[in-house]
Order: C-alpha cells, then structure tokens, then sequence
C-alpha cells in the first residue's frame, strides 16, 4: 500500500487557487452586494402548473440549497443526491471500468426510492433536459452545478404535471434567477489514501441591460477528477479465498465431452514430473482442465488437485484449494478502480429581455463536453470466447500430443482458455457532448391576472465509445491455426502456451480498436396558461392548460469489427451489435384545476383540492390518460395535512423500443453447498449437493451438459456474458401513489423552542407492466426452482428458455436478459424530516451564534418485485444484493438517515453530518430462506465541514467527507466484493474551496 501523506499535499494543492483568488480578493475594491430580488407575489412549486402565493406542496416534497450540495465535498451533484434517504445509490463515478458495450459508461444517475434512473424525471426549472442514454436516463453531469439555488424533490408520480418517466418522482434543478457580478470558484480534493484528486474551477457572470428591462447570466465550469484505486485500500483484497475466474496468463485446456484417458495423463504427471497418480472418473478419463507452464511443461487444473505448477503464485495467478482433491488457479487483476476519472467542461447562458410591459423573452443555451475512461482488466478468451486450437499448432509439446492423442476423437481441436496480459488492460473511453437551447415569450393575458408561456427546445447528445485492448478472434484464430505457429504473420510467431511474451509485431497483430457512436435528438414545443378563474367562499379557483409535443429520436452506429457481415463480432468479449435507430413523437394535452373547498372552520383553517388531467397521444402505444387528486388542509396555524393520487405512465423509451442487442458481463456468483450463487449445475453448488439434486442433474443434461463431464462440471468463473436489446412490441407502465402526511410547526413562542418543525410522509408506489430485464441471475436460478419457479424441473419452462449451452463444454452461451414489460413492483415507506434552529444566547447569553439541527430520515417497509405476471412475488425491503434493474441500486435498507448539526457565528459556520444506513440481509435468503450468504451491518459515517466569509466577499469552505475512515461492510462472501452505489469505498476524503465575488 502507498505511504498516506495526503494532508500536506492536499494543503499544497490547496494554495494555487486560493491564492490566485485571494490576491485578486485584496486587489479590489468592491461595491457593496446586490440588493435581494423583489418578492415576485406567487411562485409555481415542483408538481404543480398554477402560481399561487404562499403555495405550499400537496406531495411529499424536499429540498435541498446549494449549501448542502457544497457540503457533500464533492464535484458532482450526484453523490450528494444519493446520501439523500429518498434515493438508492445508483450508476456513476463508482463504475470504474466496464468490459460491457452499454451506452452509460461514463454517466451518473439518480434513482429515486430504487425504482432507477428512467422512472426518475429530472427537470431544470421545471422545464425537461435532454436524455443521455437511450432509455430516457438524464445524465446529472450535464446539470450547470455553477447555477444550481436548490434542487426540488417529489416522490411519486407527477406524469400529470410533466408527463412520461415521472413515475418514481420528479428532481427538479432550480437555478440562480438573477446574478449582478462576477463570481470564481475553485476546488481541490485528495483521498487520505493519495488518490482520487478532484480539481474544479469556474466563474459566473451577470448583469442587468437596456435600464433593467433585460438581464444575462452565464458560467462556465471545468472539473477534473482522477481515478482511484483498489490496491491502494487494505480492505479490497484482489485474492480470493474460494474459487472464481480460471482463465489465467499461462492459458487452460478444456475438453468438454471428448475427455483423455487417465493412464495417459498419470504417464506424463507421475511417469515424468514425479506427481501423485490422479484419480479419472468412472469410465478411465480425466475430468480437469490441463494448464501450461511458461517453461512448457504441464500442470493440473480446476476439479482435480493441481500438481507442477512450476511459475509459482502472483497476483495473476493464485492457488485456491477447496478441498485437497478439488483446486484451480484463480485469475486475479490489481488494476481495478473504485472512482472513474472525469473531464468535463460545461456552458451556460441565460437571457431575459422585457419586450413590452406586458411579453417577455427568454432563451438559453448549455453544453456540456466531457470525458470518462473506463479500465478493465485484461480480454479474457474463456466461456463463449473460448479458443479453439487444432491438434497441428507446432507449439504443443510432446508430452501434451500424447495426451490429446488418447481422447476417443484425437484430431479433433480443443477448447483454449487465456487471459490475455499480453495486451494489457481494456480501456473505455466515453466521451459525451450534450448540447441543449430553449427560446420563448411569456406574458400577461390581459383577463384578471391570467399569464402565458410559449417556448421551444432543440437538444441534441452525441456519445463515442472508444474500446482500446481488446483481441482480434480472428488475428488469434489465423495464429493458432498457421503451419508456421504464426511466424508468417508475425515476428517469430505466436506461441499460446505459458505465460510467455511474443513480439511487438505480434501484439499489434492481435491487439484491435474499436469506436460504436451514439446519438440522440429532443425537440420540444410547448404552450401553457395560466391564472384565476373566480372566486368561491373558501378562495378564488386557479387554473392552468397547456399542450406540447415531443419528438425523440435515436441513432446507434457500432464499429464494423463488431458488426461484421458473417453476424459475428471479431473482438473476443464483445457481441455481436447492429445499427440501430428510431424515434418517437408524443403530442399531449393537460389541465389543472386548483380549488378552495373549505375555510375558517373549527378544525379547518382551509382545505383545498388540486385535480390534475392529461392525455398523451405516443406514435409508438397511441393514447394514454394520466390524473391525480391531491389534497392540503391545513387544521390550525401549527398543523397541516397533505396526501393525494396520482396515476402515473412510463411510455418505453426509444432507446427501449429500439436499441440494438449487445452483451454485458453479468455476475451470477460462485457456488458453494451454502448459497444460491453460480451456475446450478455446477458439481459445487447447493442445487446439484441438495435434496433436489437428481432433477438438477436431469435438467442439466436436457439443457446440454455432456453426460461425459456431468459429474464434474465446473464453470469456472462467475460471471456470464448476457445479451440484452430493445422490444418494439412494449407497452407503458402503470404506476399509482398514494401519499399521506402531515407537516407541524413549533406552537411555542420562546426564542429557542419556535423555529421547530417536524414533516412526515407515508407514501405508496404500486408499478405494474414495469419495462425491464429479467436478471439472468435471477432466470438461472428461477430455471432450477429456486422460490418454488419450476417444481417440475421442467427443460421448457420460461426461465430455463432463456438460457443456451454449449453442446461440447455445458457453459452458458449467451443466456438472454428479455426486455419485458414484467410484473409489478410495490414500494411504501415513511419520510421524516426534523428541523430545528435557535440561537445559543437563549442558553448562555451574549452573542455565541445559531445552533441548527436537520435530520432527513427514511423507513422502507416494502420493496417488493413480481418478476412476471403469475410468478411469486419476493420482499426485498431490508436486503441487498437485487434491483429492479441493473444501475437502479441492490441495497434496500429499512432505515437510511442523514443528520446535520451545524454552529454559525458572524460569516463563520462548522458543521458534522452523520450518515445512518441499517444493516441488511443478503437478498438470497428472501428467496431462498435457508441460504447463508452474509448480509451487511449496520453503516454509520460522520463528514466534517466548516466555512468561512472572508474580507472582500470571500468564502473559503473546507471539509473531511468519512471523518473516521469508516471501512464498507463487504457483500455477500466474496472478500474485497463492495457496494460502491451506497457506501463510501473511497475512504477519508479532504477538500477545500474558495468563492470570489467581484
């Protein structure tokens, strides 16, 4: 591990900007700051169309300030959503490296109570942003983070007010309205372990024109964030205890059904090397794998005890025994990341001109530039990607000829496994340019105090993936079959065997570059009014009606290597993709109706109603209605209720419609007598060593398993290459919140007991249709009736369909992951929020500052998913380890809290957040309760943070984010196996900050 020392380089780095804005902080002398804006009467809060004064929200909201955001620490706006209780860790700056061809590498996302980045709309003043991802996901790089005031968040769905993929909720970016000045900001961040360094610096500028009728705003932002590492943190261990991955450097043979003979093989192992006799099963073969020293000669492998083993361990290849009669050589790889790098430049402009006393424009323009690489480790030529080598290669020593000259077929090829070092690590690089402007006139209807808006939005995204390290099936295959072991290809050929080094010339030949280019196109038109109708006894009714139309469109275009004219792909690892493309226009209608039933009655200071309607016309489902009924009634000054429903849609997207199949390495797990985790064929799993063990077998060899090898298979890894695509037969998803909750104020008048407040929220989010992949982790198990799924272990059952396997090896070939619309998913839990301020000389006297408390706190009572319409319906409320669907979050934890207790005096501010997440149970066991896979304790980790206004409007902000150092708890029983969405993996983190204003 690296010496830790990063105080004084965190320090040292810290100078250079603040410093520089320092020296121009006493350089100048400055006006006095701007004037607060103008109360503007009536505002539009996030879920409704109508403007009212003093609205208050009917759902469950929260909001965040700018503040808080800062005092997360970090660069981006997503790590502090997803503290937040209200949402699961989701897809982002965790996602190190990938070896999948997915469309989101790079990207963050917010997924609002797990229900996953589509279902969760993301708005910046209410207005929608351009998708970055083909299934209508909202990239949060894009967001201007320079601008941002607070962001707003509501749970459930709010398709009435904004339309499709509001389902889980609605995140709404509320920017700086107004800005008179020129203001700098820089930030610097450093782990305590040297790694994961975070630069970001930035200005914001505006000002009033034309005597106040117009005013401009713009800024302009670059962050840098550098990648960080596993090897650098003594709690990830890169060498497991249990057996994984076995394709290794020095390269395996498997020989599926045609097995050789065991006298053969203890000729050369006990005959030659001097070995222990190896035991072959009951026909006189053996049933291992047969590995190649880099000297040449032979060592055992997977299954059987491993004997000469010549090149000894290393961190690419590493013993691991399971019993004295069962041993392989496990792949290992230190490069792995916890945090992906980040370059990212981003714009903003905003303008806003009175044309008239009574019409105002508007426009705005924002782009977003950046880059993010993804490493992986090296191509693995294993599985489906296996090798196959004919008995001619000239690299095949004697003593091996003579053990593929006792197979029941010997001239037949076998099947090659290797990790493929050589090439070093796989690189992704994701580079994503977002660009989005929107034009308008808003203005006043001249009728009572009715106002309009007209406006419309162009968007575009354009995303290139380029994949460097990869291996050329077809470079391999002409080496390994040349008369010559490749010298007429190469320099001095290729020699497979070992774990040997070949020519410069020779790793060009094989080594292949890749570059598949995504884009998307939004435009949007849309028209609204709003404003009072008349009045009734309890107050006036309110209305607002608009329409809009929406037009989607999707455009894939793969490298030709991975789309070659045969229909296969040339790069080991990666499937086979197809151009894609399509689009999908939506025109829709809605209306709100704000109305005042009751008032100044006992126990009813007033009670209101908010009906909702919209109709949505899809080119892709046609027609779709969504409403809701939301209620406030407020029953004294100190106590007041809200609740309501809302039936909410989800029109697949696109990208869902359209995308094209492409493969993704998915983890099923390793097998063990103890857990549901692996392939359930596997000779060491539960399902072949328990009761049901014969059915097991039966449906293993119905799906292709040789009968040869039956009694001994292995997979030998932990994942399976799974493909997934899109469904242009899907229909919307349905979705129904209900909310109740109730919001209390302070009813005492001492100066330290007023400013209470106390807010709690029931709510209920029941999906139906859900659109998502059914989980190959999730279809292997189900095919062999794990939860009761196929009790007749029946080769036809729909789980079982979706899963192939090599008539030769019994490996899975490229199992399916259906994009469906699925069953249900039933989300209800609780929301508290507690707020407390008061000044401390209520306590002590004098002047000793403000004391504030906030605790935002979370009880999931159910998370419970229904894979498919009939299917048994599992629980997942306290557990980890299973989401609705990959990048969604896995971890549902009944309670999640965030705590803050902060001290402020005269500009000077030191704050601690704790952040509570409850200890969970492995998802395993909530379908299969007998299981013994390890869950996760409980987490707590404290953050410090303190701020201070210096001469000159200066403010200097440093902070610790894990004070403690606090280590994750590990999932499942893989050592060094984290869940980077929802803990801190990174470690003690320290940054600092400064903001200039001019």
């Amino acid at each position: 591990m690296k010496s830790r020392t990063p105080i004084r380089l965190f320090l040292t780095g810290t100078c250079a900007p603040c410093a520089l804005l320092a020296t121009g902080a006493l350089a100048q002398s400055l006006p006095e700051a701007p004037p607060e804006p103008e109360n503007v009467g009536s505002i539009v809060v996030t879920g409704s169309r109508i403007a009212r004064p003093d609205y208050e929200a009917n759902s469950p909201i929260v909001s965040i300030g700018n503040e808080a955001l800062e005092d997360s620490g970090r660069l981006t706006v997503e790590k502090a959503l997803s503290q937040m209780p209200q949402f699961t860790g989701a897809f982002g700056e965790s996602n190190g490296g990938s070896t999948s061809t997915g469309l989101n590498g790079g990207q963050a996302y917010a997924s609002l109570r797990g229900l996953g980045a589509k279902r969760t709309l993301l708005l910046v003043d209410g207005r929608r942003l351009q998708p970055s991802n083909p299934d209508g996901s909202v990239d949060l790089n894009t967001i201007p983070e320079a601008l941002i005031e607070s962001v707003e968040v509501i749970t459930g769905g709010a398709s009435t007010t904004y339309g499709s993929d509001a389902t889980a909720g609605v995140v709404n970016f509320r920017l700086k309205r107004s800005f008179d000045g020129i203001e700098m900001h820089g930030q610097i961040g450093t782990s305590d372990y040297n790694d994961g360094e975070s630069y970001r610096i930035g200005a914001v500028a505006g000002s009033e024109f034309a005597d106040g009728r117009g005013s401009a705003v713009m800024s302009f932002d670059y962050t840098k964030r550098s990648r960080a590492y596993q090897y650098n943190r003594d709690y990830y261990r890169y060498r497991s205890t249990v057996a994984g991955l076995a394709t290794i450097p020095q390269g395996t043979a498997l020989f599926g059904s045609n097995l050789p003979s065991i006298d053969a093989v203890n000729d050369v192992f006990q005959g030659t090397y001097g070995t222990p006799a190896l035991t072959g099963n009951a026909t006189g073969q053996y049933t291992g794998w047969m590995g190649f020293n880099t000297d040449q000669s032979l060592f055992t492998n997977v299954g059987v005890p491993v004997y000469n083993f010549r090149d000894g361990d290393s961190d690419e290849a590493y013993l691991v025994t399971t019993s004295p009669t069962n041993q392989q050589l496990n792949f290992g790889y230190t490069g792995g990341s916890i945090q992906s790098d980040l370059d990212r430049y981003s714009f903003y402009g905003k303008l806003d001109y009175e044309l008239t006393d009574s019409i105002r424009a508007f426009a705005d323009f924002s782009m977003t530039d950046y880059t993010s690489v993804g490493r992986a480790n090296p191509t693995l030529a294993s599985n489906v990607y296996g090798l196959s080598v004919p008995v001619s290669n000239p690299f095949i020593s004697s003593e091996f000829a003579s053990i593929l000259a006792s197979r029941p077929d010997p001239e037949a090829d076998f099947t090659f496994y290797k990790a493929f070092n050589i090439l070093g690590p796989r690189y992704q690089r994701y580079h994503y340019n977002v660009w989005q402007g929107t034009a308008g006139l808003a203005g006043d209807v001249g009728v009572k105090d009715w106002t309009w808006e007209v406006y419309g939005a162009l968007s575009k995204a354009k995303f290139e993936n380029e994949q460097t390290g990869g291996a050329s099936a077809s470079a391999l295959r002409d080496l390994l079959y040349s008369p010559t072991g490749g010298s007429d290809l190469c320099e001095a050929g290729f020699n497979p065997f070992g774990n040997l080094t070949p020519s410069q010339d020779c790793i060009d030949f094989i080594s292949r570059r890749t570059l598949n280019t995504n884009t998307l196109k939004q435009r949007t038109v849309e028209g609204s009014m709003q404003g009072g109708l008349f009045e009734m006894p309890a107050g006036q009714v309110r209305f607002a009606v608009g329409a809009d139309y929406r037009y989607n469109a999707y455009t894939f275009e793969p490298d030709n290597q991975l789309s070659q004219a045969d229909g296969t792909s040339d790069i080991l690892g990666y499937s086979v993709l197809r151009s894609a493309s399509g689009s999908v226009s939506t025109k829709e209608f809605f209306a709100e109706l704000f109305v005042p039933i009751l008032r100044d009655l006992p126990a009813i200071q007033e009670f209101n109603l908010d009906l909702g309607y919209r109709y949505s016309d899809y080119s892709s489902i046609g027609g779709v209605h969504t409403y809701k009924a939301d209620f406030d009634w407020r029953v004294i000054d100190n106590v007041r209720l809200r609740g309501g429903y809302n039936r909410a849609i989800r029109a697949p997207s696109v990208g869902e419609l359209y995308a094209p199949v492409s493969t993704g390495s998915v983890g099923i797990g390793t097998p063990s007598p103890t857990n549901t985790n692996g392939d359930p064929c596997d000779v060491r799993s539960s399902y072949r060593q328990g009761a049901a063990g014969d059915d097991v077998r039966a449906l293993c060899l119905a799906q292709g398993v040789p009968a040869s090898i039956i009694d001994s298979y292995q997979l030998g890894t932990a994942q399976v290459f799974a493909l997934t695509g899109g469904n242009p037969d899907l229909q919307e998803e349905k979705a129904d919140t209900l909310s109740f909750g109730a919001v209390l104020t302070s009813p005492f008048v001492s100066p330290m007991l007023s400013n209470m407040s106390l807010s709690f929220d029931w709510y209920q989010i029941k999906m139906k249709e859900a659109i998502g992949p059914l989980s190959i982790a999730q279809g292997i198990q189900f095919c062999f009736n794990s939860g009761g799924n196929n009790p007749n272990f029946d080769p036809q059952n729909y789980y079982c369909s979706l899963i192939e396997r090599s008539s030769d090896s019994g490996v899975p070939v490229n199992p399916v992951q259906p994009l469906l619309n699925l069953g249900t998913f039933n989300v209800k839990g609780i929301d508290v929020q507690f707020d407390w301020n008061f000044g401390l000389d209520t306590i002590f006297g004098g002047d000793p500052g403000e004391i504030a408390i906030n605790v935002a706190g979370s009880y999931l009572d159910t998370f419970s998913i229904q894979a498919l319409p009939g299917a048994p319906t599992y629980d997942y409320a306290g557990s980890i380890g299973t989401g609705i669907e990959s990048g969604a979050g896995t971890a549902h934890p009944r309670w999640k809290s965030v705590s803050a207790f902060t001290w402020s005096k005269n500009g000077y501010s030191l704050g601690l957040r704790w952040r509570h997440i409850s200890s969970m149970i492995a998802s395993n066991r909530v379908v299969s309760p007998t299981s013994t896979t390890r869950g996760v304790s409980a987490y707590d980790v404290f953050d410090l943070n303190a701020r201070a206004e210096l001469p000159a409007e200066t403010e200097l902000r440093i902070g610790i984010t894990n004070l403690f150092n606090r280590h994750p708890p590990q999932v499942g029983d893989s050592e060094g196996t984290y869940n980077a969405q929802n803990y801190d993996v990174i470690g003690r983190y320290f940054n600092a900050s400064i903001t200039k204003r001019f």
